[in-house]
């Protein structure tokens, strides 16, 4: 066994070796001999190893390998034939492995050709169809085919038999048919106008034509010509195209022709016409054909411009059969089910069959009657033979239906039930992945026989139960692009789902409800109670509407939104745990709001939906619940006649903010109490009635109050509060003193005493009357009270004593409340014993009439029960008291400072005059009462705290207590501002803190007992003083500082001395220059600018305000100026500054210019020269009259300027920017540039007109060139000497080292000169002489001094623009030479030496950038209209002439991109105006690096603080020339976003494109950021992508099979500007299929980022359809079977049809599960030579197959004169090799079978990718042409379209 075992590996490894050893694309060749071309031929080896390649026969042919790069290694090699000999002959070419030695060999015949033959799909053309492609075939003499014929010229013509007629076709270049592109071997025939092996013919007319095919070389002359007859067709088809009629009956036809890709009717047309085949079968009149005997025909189509010999061309044809009828059947369409309900309409049908099966269609001669009972079904029509009966179901019932056809008759019974209804009906829910809870929705039916199938349009968003129960799922769907609609108004519909309630009996009649799912567009807050209660609800009602046909729509429940409520005020919170029970109109959600506090808020409810915030805010106010205040037991007891306050606080209050009316109502028993409202302030939050008692009894007040508001979109919260009323009669009087004394008290009497409150000695004495149920009444001033007075043992007298009753009365927010009822006595004299008797006696009777109430009789009156008889009883009640005084302290707090001889007085209220004083802790303070003066004296003693207890000890009050803190100074801050002007002062506050942190009580009358000092340190730059001691508040000393000189200095304030003393912190104080404006006082043109600076001022920063005086004639922005009107104005600059000592801004600097505008009435040309040389250049500026300069004149407004010359030989005008490529256009011409070019007088003329059309006059300059002094012979001799100014110095250098420099003997002295070199000139002017020697020779060196005449500012280009511009692109950065130049136009030989020197001014500052060294560089980073002036001082301060450069600044469409922020991936190309040669660089390359010739920008990474910048620039920055600079920002990619959630795919290869972008760019859609993406695109190398992973996920078994098959990996596509993520398949596609089977997959692709953030997009893996057998081979036209496998929803939707029906037909026989079978039937004229397939289009899985149709007689002989050895042969003989293996490893599979039974070995799958039928992605009819191979890609499980890499760009996952 391990032998055998051993064995059969050995032969499994040889098989694989046999398998996977290399071999060539070509085991054999023939090519064709010429005389005068070669042909070439490529072989090459499937395997890339390194080859070595050699011929047998170099003379036959030469072998050239094709090497790649460098490497002396090939794979592949052209064969080109070099025998010129017409004879056969064969060579053979080696291919020898380099490194095994093994060698492959290939046999190259060369043969002359014999004959020639056209392959071709069709030989019939129809009109307007893509043209067919002919492709020729070449044969040898043994019938043998070439294997190639490229490079080789044919000659195609076309003969037409007829001339009179229109050629019906014509030759068509692959380049002009828009179905095809030009294969590589024609390329070349293509563009000179000749023809190859193949061509494309295209039908123009019907007809025949002859097609001639000839070599046109004079070695292959005997070969004879290839003729080929194509027919062209109308596209023409007859309906029916099959049909079975009654002997003697009639049918019509109709004729359809396909124009312009529509069918037209031309059934009248005059140029078709039918016939009959078999006239004794059928006749033909028109369209319409009868049946004359039993039997089978065709109806053929004739065109009358077809000449007759093009007849027997097959045309479109119908077939008709004339039967007698065998059957009828009977159906009621459309659902082929006897159940309906009422409406349902029918159409019953009754149906006449032959004995063949087929259906009879019935004409106009023969009829079918039938019966049922029209009360239940309502014919509404039926056709004129009977044969369909079209009607409604009216009512509920059973209805018999019958029908009878001569001796056949049916019948059957249609039973109706009442109508099915379904609600609600419609439904629209919101699409949001991010909602956790899922909705439930209840659906009602009603009607039929109330048995219910439920279906959910999509389960995966909908599911519904069998009670119609539906609850979404959306959560977990993605959906795709494809399944998505859009309405009208362009918005996108995210989900769309039906509900279904069908009958169970009959499942076509149903009712669907449509379910929407809808993006949100807006939410509006419904319905609400905008106010509530405190701990009370607001309920928000939410509506949330989407678009969808011009309309909005509303949400019918939202319950699973995530709605963001934010509130301005935290007064309210949500509450969850509730159900709403009834939802407002249009509402789909209530949220529950319990008040927490008490105030307003703005609730902002919002809902964020991919990046979009709906939202809608509401004002909600919250109130104290409705309450009382007053009575506390929120209970009256009152007797008849008396009346009490009831005060209601807080409640709903008068809404200023909205229309609402406050609403109150009561509610009483009126014949009890009266009730009146009292009316208060409205702002008051309180309510008070007054209730009133009429008669005996009890009753309740109930007290209502609400908001109301006439919209519907308010709900008054309605606060009620319900009070009892007891009316009762008096029974008890009760008598109160309200104060007693100590008992330790040393006064003589101690009973209960009153102290006296006032000196008007009144004593009060409370009075309280209760009813029998002892309830206190609230109010007696009904009632009569008697009342008496003795003192000591005296009896008791009425009125001896001053007294009268009143009613304490408390006021409550305005609001009197009868408290308590008191009887007040006057008493002169202290009584040992007073006493006092009260009675209630009755009722006020005269108070009570007023008021219409009558009390009872008697009053207070009481019934016996047992006797009956009323009595009244006796109310009365005594009390007993005398009097002392009282007394209190004022204070309870003092602070006291520690000094020599200061002592505190504190005032003490009189009291009883009996004090007794404790102090916590002895030793700090001395306390002394003096008793005369009523005060305590306090002495310090030390530092410390203690309190002083206080005592009276009669009075039954509190203890006084008084806190005594014994303190020093402990502390000093300073309050002052810190920059003061010179000569001016400001205000310091010191304030004075004990050794206890608090504020000291500073004696400001006495300030020397705090030893207070200052110290200055530097005495010279300001002053210190003590200033008023006015309105201060507590410890607070003012001082005043005064600037003497500028400059800072520190203060330090003091107090106390020696170890006491106590400093300041130190405060730093600047003396600062007074403000000064500046240009001082000027004058403006109208309409021009000027910018305002200043100097001085608090620095660093000053903040300074501009004011003008009248704005009317200038207006200020941003410190710059403008005129508008003749006039003078001032403009006044103050320098504000914040004064902490009052918290308010004070001027502490201010300064005034006058500005005067004046009117432009001329302008003047200056220039520095008037003469000057051929050669020189100067400046020419224009001045305005009287002295308007340059800089005012620059800032004008659509000013124009023409500059011309008479003599324009003589002088040229151009700009400073010219040279870059800068054409200023008229407006900004105000300084230019003059060279002299040759000798001569020229006039300068400037011309301006303003922006208002005024035409100032023209001004002049005239200029004379001359030229200089030169010497022409003998030797051609210039004045060549150094040009220097004076007192300057200048470095002479020579070509040798050892010159020693002098001046010559004869020098002026004007110069002096060190041996080294250096030159200084003086103030002298003149030439002199400079020796320069060496050892043999000497140099002479002249130099003149002359003195500047002017400057002059020119560009240093090193750059150029690509087109002229008229204005300077924004972000420009300028280099500008600065030249000396004399009275003669000559440039000095030395630089600018001082720097310092160079000056510039701008009209308008902030808006450039300039910079001076040696030169001046100028950065124009933003938009502006400014004049910059360039002067020059010299050592001595001379100012030399200035130089004025207009500034034209303007953003250019030629600069990109002008965004600034980017984030990590982004691929940018810049665009710069600048030409090619200019440099890119970045600031960073490690953040932003960029190719520094194509501009090409890719962001690596990010800076951690935010703003920091990179810098791009374009142009020549490091060789300190002119650039652009563009500002970026690069942020964090902190987002990945795929451009689809959802896809299907179904291939060997997926792209799943995503973007990578910062949360701040919601609208980026790639990451390829170019102004022309498809240039950009072409320049971009391989990207390497390493900012994200992708990786493929399954959550199922089946899925996870998957992954170990796809690989993951993440791309840059530059062509889409987008990353993605490329699923690869990296096993055979039969493995994927084996996996998969019939099962749809769903996988999810997820790209990473490496800060985790990540994306996930669903992908399902649909599989395809299946056709078995995948080719058709029709040999004796008997019918075959055809069998697709698939999904069954797959199968269900399939459309299978014949290619030509009038040959064939396809008849579906069954469907099983996962399975459909088809029956294919030819007719006997079925054509065994033409093509024909079988059309299966599958809209499930997105397949189109074309399973072909082949005849046994289209393998015709490819030559007449073709030897033996037809192809079954020849493929044999060339695959023997692979017979052989696949032999072998059949026996060694079966052997394993034989010797391992208990098992099933696995059997190798056939091949899905050989021979099958072809697929077709494109649905339209003319991609049927198109060329398809039948490779990997064409299985029948495969799907292009679905696997396809490009996808969607538009997706609103980006928005």
């Amino acid at each position: 066994m391990a032998a055998s075992l051993m064995n059969f590996l050995m032969l499994i490894c040889a098989a694989h070796k046999l398998i996977d050893a290399a071999k060539l694309n070509h085991a054999r060749v023939l090519l064709p001999i010429f005389e005068e071309k070669s042909i070439n031929f490529t072989l090459q080896v499937d395997q890339k190893i390194c080859y070595k390649w050699t011929t047998s026969f170099q003379d036959l042919i030469s072998v050239m390998p094709v090497y790649h790069g460098f490497s002396e290694c090939a794979n592949k090699a052209v064969v080109t034939v070099r025998a010129r000999e017409r004879r056969r002959n064969t060579a053979i070419v080696f291919a020898e492995e380099v490194h095994t030695g093994a060698v492959l060999r290939c046999d190259v015949i060369v043969d002359i050709i014999a004959c020639l033959n056209v392959r071709t799909t069709t030989r019939q053309l129809y009109l307007e169809e893509a043209p067919a492609i002919f492709e020729l075939l070449a044969f040898d003499s043994q019938g043998n085919e070439f294997s190639t014929l490229e490079g080789i010229e044919f000659n195609w013509d076309i003969s037409e038999p007829d001339s009179k007629k229109p050629p019906p076709m014509r030759f068509l270049t692959f380049s002009r048919s828009p179905f095809h592109s030009v294969p590589p071997a024609l390329e070349k025939f293509e563009a000179v106008g000749i023809k190859g092996y193949m061509i494309l013919l295209e039908g123009i007319n019907t007809g025949t034509s002859k097609i001639t095919i000839t070599l046109p070389y004079a070695d292959y002359s005997n070969v004879k010509p290839l003729e080929v007859y194509i027919s062209v067709l109308a596209n023409i088809i007859i309906v029916p195209s099959k049909a079975t009629i009654l002997n003697k009956d009639s049918i019509s036809f109709r004729i359809l022709q396909r124009q312009m890709d529509k069918l037209h009717d031309i059934t009248e047309s005059k140029q078709y016409f039918l016939e009959v085949e078999d006239t004794e079968v059928a006749s033909v009149r028109g369209s319409t054909a009868t049946g004359e005997t039993l039997g089978r025909t065709r109806i053929l189509l004739r065109d009358r411009n077809m000449p007759e010999t093009d007849k027997n061309t097959k045309g479109p044809s119908t077939l008709l059969t004339v039967a007698e009828p065998h059957k009828l059947g009977i159906s009621l369409l459309p659902y082929n089910n006897w159940v309906s309900v009422e409406g349902e309409k029918h159409e019953v049908v009754f149906d006449l069959y032959a004995p063949d099966g087929q259906k009879v269609t019935l004409g106009n001669r023969f009829g079918i009657h039938s019966n049922l009972d029209k009360s239940l079904f309502g014919i509404l029509n039926k056709t004129k033979n009977g044969s369909c009966l079209y009607g409604e179901a009216l009512q509920k019932g059973v209805s018999t239906i019958s029908g009878i056809y001569d001796q056949l008759a049916v019948e059957a019974k249609l039973q109706i039930f009442e109508k099915l209804q379904l609600r609600p009906s419609k439904v629209i829910l919101p699409y949001d992945t991010n909602s956790i809870q899922p909705l439930k929705l209840q659906f009602y039916a009603a009607g039929g026989d109330y048995s219910y199938v439920w279906q959910s349009g999509n389960p995966q968003v909908l599911q519904i139960d069998a009670q119609g129960l539906a609850t979404t799922v959306i959560r977990n769907v993605r959906l795709s692009t494809e399944s998505q609609e859009q309405y009208d108004d362009g918005n996108l519909l995210a989900a769309h789902t039906t509900i279904k309630v069908a009958l169970a009996k009959n499942q076509n009649i149903a009712q669907l409800a449509q379910v929407y799912f809808l993006s949100p567009q807006r939410l509006e807050i419904k319905q609400y109670n905008f106010e509530t209660a405190l701990k009370d609800y607001v309920l928000l009602h939410v509506s949330v509407y989407a678009h969808a046909n011009d309309s909005e729509m509303p949400y019918t429940n939202c319950d699973n939104l995530h709605f963001q409520l934010d509130f301005s005020q935290p007064i309210l919170q949500l509450e969850n745990n509730w159900e709403a029970k009834k939802l407002a109109t249009d509402a789909c959600h209530v949220l529950r709001l319990r008040a927490t506090a008490v105030g307003s808020t703005s609730l902002r409810v919002s809902y964020i939906f991919q990046d979009k915030v709906l939202q809608d805010t509401v004002d909600l106010h919250v109130f104290e619940a409705l309450s009382v205040l007053n009575p506390l037991e929120n209970e009256l007891v009152l007797p008849i006649g008396a009346s009490r306050n009831v005060i209601y606080v807080h409640g709903p209050r008068r809404l200023f903010t909205l229309e609402a009316e406050l609403t109150k109502a009561t509610n009483f028993n009126g014949k009890v109490v009266k009730v009146s409202e009292i009316e208060l302030d409205a702002e008051d939050p309180i309510t008070a009635f007054s209730i009133l008692c009429r008669e005996l009894g009890e009753t309740v007040f109930q007290y209502r109050v609400y908001n109301s508001l006439a919209t519907s979109k308010f709900v008054a919260f309605k606060s009620e509060v319900t009070t009892k009323v007891h009316c009762v009669m008096p029974r008890f009087l009760k008598l109160y003193s309200r104060q007693v004394l100590r008992q330790s008290c040393p006064l003589d009497h101690r009973s209960k005493l009153l102290y006296l409150k006032s000196q008007e000695n009144n004593f009060e004495i409370e009075i309280e009357v209760q009813d029998a149920k002892n309830r206190r009444l609230m109010n007696v001033s009904s009632l009569w009270l008697d009342w008496e007075f003795a003192a000591g043992d005296e009896r008791y007298h009425v009125d001896n004593i001053p007294h009268h009753q009143m009613s304490e009365v408390d006021l409550l927010h305005g609001v009197n409340v009868t408290s308590t009822e008191m009887l007040v006595l006057t008493l002169s004299e202290v009584s040992p014993n007073f006493r006092i008797k009260g009675t209630v006696v009755r009722y006020k009777d005269k108070m009570l009439a007023q008021q219409d109430i009558y009390a009872e009789r008697p009053p207070f009156g009481v019934k016996n029960l047992k006797t009956g008889s009323i009595t009244t009883p006796l109310i009365e009640n005594e009390i007993r008291f005398h009097t002392v005084n009282s007394k209190l302290l004022k204070k309870d707090h003092i602070s006291v400072y520690l000094a020599p001889n200061h002592r505190e007085r504190i005032p003490i209220a009189l009291g009883s005059g009996f004090f007794e004083m404790e102090l916590s802790e002895s030793g700090i303070v001395n306390v002394v009462h003096d008793e005369k003066a009523g005060i305590l004296l306090v002495t310090p003693l030390r530092q410390g705290y203690t309190r002083l207890e206080l005592t009276d000890r009669c009075l039954l009050n509190e203890n006084s207590v008084l806190s005594i803190s014994v303190v020093g100074i402990g502390s000093i801050s300073v309050v002052s501002m810190d920059r003061v002007e010179r000569t001016n002062s400001i205000e310091a506050i010191v304030k004075l803190f004990d050794t206890n942190d608090n504020l000291l009580d500073v004696d400001h009358n006495n300030l020397a007992v705090y030893d207070l000092s200052e110290a200055v340190f530097d005495p010279t730059i300001l002053s210190v003083r003590l200033d008023e001691q006015r309105h201060l508040e507590p410890g607070h000393i003012r001082y005043s500082i005064t600037g003497n000189t500028i400059g800072e200095t520190k203060i330090v304030f003091q107090a106390g001395k020696g170890s006491q003393q106590v400093s300041s912190a130190s405060i730093l104080v600047q003396v600062f220059a007074p403000i000064r404006l500046y240009p001082r006082d000027f004058t403006l043109v109208l309409g021009s600018s000027i910018q305002i600076y200043y100097q001085g001022g608090p620095q660093p920063n000053s903040n300074v305000i501009y004011t003008v005086e009248k704005e009317q004639v200038a207006s200020m922005s941003s410190a710059i100026v403008t005129a508008h009107r003749l006039g003078v104005t001032q403009i006044t600059g103050k320098c504000l500054l914040k004064n902490p000592v009052t918290d308010k801004d004070e001027v502490v600097s201010q300064d005034t210019i006058e500005v005067r505008v004046a009117a432009l009435k001329a302008v003047q040309i200056r220039t520095p020269l008037v003469r000057i040389r051929s050669g020189a250049v100067m400046p020419a500026t224009l001045w305005g009259q009287p002295d308007f300069s340059p800089m005012v004149l620059g800032t004008l407004e659509d000013l124009r300027i023409t500059w011309t010359v008479s003599q324009p030989d003589i002088v040229e005008i151009f700009n400073v920017f010219t040279a870059l490529g800068i054409e200023y256009q008229s407006g900004d011409l105000i300084s230019v540039r003059v060279r002299a070019l040759n000798p001569g007088k020229v006039t300068i003329i400037a011309s301006v007109s303003l922006a208002d059309g005024t035409k100032l006059p023209a001004t002049i300059v005239e200029l004379i060139v001359f030229k200089t002094l030169e010497l022409l012979g003998p030797t051609p001799i210039k004045m060549d000497s150094i040009l220097a100014a004076p007192r300057s110095t200048l470095q002479l250098k020579s070509n040798m080292g050892d010159a020693v420099y002098k001046l010559d003997e004869q020098s002026r002295g004007i110069v002096s000169v060190t041996p080294d070199g250096i030159v200084q000139t003086k103030d002298t002017l003149g030439r002199d002489l400079i020796v320069a020697k060496t050892v043999d020779q000497n140099l002479p060196i002249g130099i003149e001094v002359k003195n500047v005449q002017y400057i002059l500012v020119s560009l240093l280009p090193h750059m150029k623009f690509k087109k002229l511009e008229h204005k300077i692109p924004r972000g420009m950065n300028f280099l500008f030479k600065v030249s000396l130049h004399d009275n003669l136009g000559n440039e000095f030989s030395h630089n600018i030496e001082d720097a310092n020197g160079l000056r510039y001014d701008l009209a308008t500052k902030d808006v450039v950038d300039v910079q001076i060294d040696n030169n001046l560089k100028i950065a124009l980073q933003r938009e502006t209209n400014n004049m910059i002036s360039i002067s020059l001082k010299d050592t001595t301060g001379v100012k030399h002439a200035e130089d004025y450069i207009k500034l034209s600044v303007v953003e250019s469409k030629t600069i990109y991109p002008t965004k600034t922020i980017f984030s990590v991936g982004d691929i940018i190309c810049f665009d710069s105006p600048l030409t090619l040669s200019s440099i890119w660089s970045s600031s960073n390359e490690q953040i932003v690096t960029i190719n520094k010739h194509t501009g090409i920008a890719h962001v690596l990474n990010h800076h951690h603080k935010l703003g920091e910048k990179i810098f791009i620039t374009s142009g020549d920055e490091a060789n300190r020339g002119g650039f652009i600079k563009y500002d970026l920002e690069v942020r964090e990619s902190d987002a990945i976003v795929f451009a689809k959630s959802t896809d299907k795919f179904s291939g060997s290869e997926y792209r799943g494109q995503l973007v990578l972008r910062n949360h701040m760019q919601s609208e980026k859609r790639r990451n390829l950021i170019a102004h022309n993406v498809t240039k950009c695109a072409v320049q971009i190398d391989n990207v390497r992508v390493d900012v994200f992973t992708c990786r493929l996920v399954a959550k199922n078994a089946l899925g996870r099979q998957l992954l170990k098959l796809y690989k993951a990996q993440p791309m840059f596509d530059a062509f889409s500007g987008q990353y993605s993520c490329r699923l690869e398949l990296h096993s055979s596609f039969v493995e994927l299929l084996a996996v998969v089977k019939t099962i749809d997959v769903l996988l999810e692709l997820q790209a990473a980022m490496p800060n985790g953030v990540l994306d996930t997009m669903s992908l399902k893996l649909v599989p395809g359809i299946k056709v078995m057998p995948e080719s058709v081979q029709v040999t004796d036209l008997k019918p075959q079977e055809l069998h697709i496998n698939g999904l069954d929803k797959a199968l269900h939707k399939l459309q299978v049809k014949p290619s030509n029906s009038k040959y064939f037909l396809v008849d579906f026989l069954e469907h099983r599960h996962g399975i459909n079978k088809y029956l294919l039937r030819f007719f006997e004229d079925f054509p065994m030579d033409e093509h024909f397939y079988v059309l299966i289009e599958s809209p499930e899985t997105e397949q189109i197959i074309e399973v072909p149709i082949a005849g046994s007689t289209m393998l015709a002989q490819k030559c007449a004169d073709r030897p033996h050895g037809g192809p079954l042969f020849y493929r044999l003989v060339k695959n023997i090799g692979f017979l052989l293996s696949t032999t072998v490893i059949v026996v060694i599979s079966i052997w394993v079978f034989q010797m391992q039974k208990s098992k099933n070995s696995p059997t190798a799958s056939p091949n899905a990718f050989d021979n099958s039928p072809s697929i077709r992605r494109n649905y339209s009819h003319s991609s049927r042409w198109n060329h398809l191979d039948n490779s990997m890609d064409s299985d029948v499980y495969f799907s292009p379209r679905l696997s396809s890499a490009n996808r969607s760009g538009n997706s609103p996952r980006f928005n």
